[in-house]
Parts: C-alpha cells; sequence; structure tokens
C-alpha cells in the first residue's frame, strides 16, 4: 500500500513538473511574441514617420517649374511714387494714391498672381523655363522715399517682390522726398526688393553725346555695385529716353536689361519678350485712375499665351 502511494505521488509530482514546464514555454512564448509585435509596430511608425518626413522635406525643397514651346511673355508693371500725402510727393509726380495701389495688390493676390523678383524674371525672360503662367514684374522709378514708407510695409504684407530704380546722385545728395542708402539696404536684404540704376543724375539719355551717357550709366552702376555689393545689371532710361549709342555703352558696361517707358521714345504698352531685345523692354504704365480690372485686362494677354504655350509633362 506504502509503496502505491509513493508511485502515485511521484507521478503526480511528474504531471506537475510537466504542467509548470508547460505553463513556462506558453508564457516565455506570448512574451517572445509579444516584444515582436511591440518591435514590428514600433518599425512601422519610424518607417511612416521617415516617409512622411522625406515626403515634407522633398515638397518643400522642390520648386515648380513648367517649361513653354516658345519664349514666355512677361508684364513689367510701371510705377512711380505711392502715397496719399501730397507733402511726400515732388511737382508734377507720377503718383498713385495708397488705397488704389492696395487694391491692385489685392487683385493681384486674389487673382493667384505672382509677382516676381528681378533673378526670376530675367531667368523667365532669356529660358523657356517658368515658375507658373500667372506672373508680374512690378518696377517703381525714381527711387521715392515712398518706396520705403508706403510700398514696402505693403510689400510684406501680401509678400510680394518689386525692383526699384535708383538715381544715385540723388541718394548720395541726401535730397528730400528720396530713399537713403540705409532704407535702400534693409529693403534689399529682407528679399522682397531688388536694385537697378535710374542713372546718377536722371538726364534724358537720348539728349546727351556718347561721352555724357558713359559717365551717367558708369558712375550710376558703380555707386550701386559699392553700396549693395551687386554686379548692376538694370537700367531703366529716365524719360525713355535712349539711343543706339546708349544700347552700345549700356552692354558694354555689363547692363543686360533696359527697361522703357512707355507713351515716350516711340515705346508702346505690351509683355516683355526676350525677341524685343533685352535692353528695351516694355512696360504697362500704372495710374492712379488703374482700377483693378484695368490691371487685370493688361494680364490677361500674358496669361493665356503663356497658358497655351505649356508643354504638357
Amino acid at each position: 500500500m506504502k509503496r502505491k502511494d509513493r508511485r502515485k505521488k511521484k507521478s503526480m509530482t511528474k504531471i506537475l513538473l510537466l504542467l509548470l514546464v508547460l505553463i513556462i514555454g506558453v508564457i516565455v512564448y506570448v512574451f517572445l511574441n509579444q516584444k515582436q509585435a511591440d518591435k514590428k509596430a514600433e518599425n512601422s511608425v519610424a518607417n511612416i514617420a521617415s516617409k512622411e518626413k522625406n515626403t515634407v522635406s522633398k515638397n518643400s525643397s522642390e520648386k515648380k517649374v513648367l517649361l513653354s514651346k516658345d519664349e514666355n511673355h512677361l508684364p513689367i508693371l510701371m510705377y512711380h511714387y505711392v502715397t496719399s500725402n501730397s507733402d511726400e510727393l515732388p511737382q508734377d509726380s507720377n503718383n498713385i494714391d495708397i488705397v488704389a495701389f492696395e487694391n491692385q495688390l489685392k487683385a493681384l493676390k486674389e487673382n493667384n498672381y505672382k509677382t516676381v523678383s528681378a533673378a526670376e524674371a530675367q531667368q523667365l525672360l532669356t529660358k523657356k523655363e517658368k515658375l507658373d503662367n500667372k506672373l508680374v514684374w512690378l518696377t517703381f522709378d525714381d527711387g521715392s522715399v515712398t518706396m520705403y514708407t508706403r510700398i514696402f510695409p505693403l510689400l510684406k504684407k501680401y509678400n510680394m517682390h518689386a525692383t526699384s530704380f535708383i538715381i544715385t546722385d540723388y541718394v548720395n545728395n541726401g535730397q528730400g522726398g528720396i530713399l537713403t542708402w540705409d532704407q535702400i539696404k534693409e529693403m534689399k536684404e529682407s528679399g522682397l526688393v531688388d536694385f537697378g540704376s535710374h542713372t546718377a543724375q536722371h538726364f534724358d539719355l537720348g539728349l546727351q553725346t556718347a561721352e555724357q551717357q558713359q559717365e551717367e550709366l558708369l558712375k550710376s552702376k558703380s555707386d550701386l555695385d559699392k553700396e549693395l555689393n551687386q554686379n548692376t545689371d538694370m537700367i531703366c532710361y529716365p524719360a525713355g529716353g535712349y539711343n543706339q549709342d546708349t544700347l552700345n555703352i549700356a552692354d558694354k558696361l555689363g547692363y543686360k536689361f533696359g527697361f522703357l517707358d512707355p507713351g515716350r521714345n516711340g515705346a508702346i504698352e505690351s509683355d516683355a519678350k526676350e525677341s524685343d531685345g533685352l535692353l528695351m523692354l516694355p512696360r504697362y504704365r500704372m495710374l492712379d485712375t488703374t482700377t483693378p480690372n484695368d490691371l487685370l485686362k493688361m494680364l490677361e494677354q500674358s496669361t493665356v499665351y503663356n497658358t497655351e504655350n505649356t508643354i504638357e509633362k
């Protein structure tokens, strides 16, 4: 009887040990499987995050570029002063009221037009690449202080670019109503405004001798290059005056882009394009009476042309 009891106890002990081993095995199996599942989940989350990061990085670094079948057309708008205060204006100035000007900027924004920097405009005019089909170049003649006090704040407000043409001797002499070098440098550093030459003294180049033109164009370029640490390659002809000597001298001095004054010296309002001659780029004259609808009509032709001439990818 005792022997049977011992055998029975031994058998029970074996069963219990077997059960214990089995339970431990199950626990270990579940633990390892859970750990592997957790690791897979972590890797999956990491992969998704990595993909999202790469997508964001790719999208932020990529810049949409369209291609054209033919040369691009670019409307260039010509402004001078923008203010509602008469004491900021010289006599017979070409002024636009600040409210009218802001309404024009709003029309551009609401209709998805992009204002280009000088560098973007130059590339657009010399290559078949473009950032968009709805582009416009804002230019401002004379270097009025309203460029800093009135126009610059609105460029910042709407995140728009512009080019200002400077009469350098006016700045050097501290002439009233004209920008200072400090104001010019601040605007340039913002990345929203770039600068070109409007000659040294604002003489009509077409009425000057070749020697006088050489002096005007060289001095203005030298001052801008020195003060702004740049290679000035844009010249806006005062009163639209120029002749063949002007073009030859400008080219020799390193100017690559020249701007006309519509209605002066035979210049007409039209879109700029490379075949016009880069030193004879036409512009549209902006007036105080130019409504947002008038502005959009000016831009319509180039938009239609550029859209029709876009190469489908």
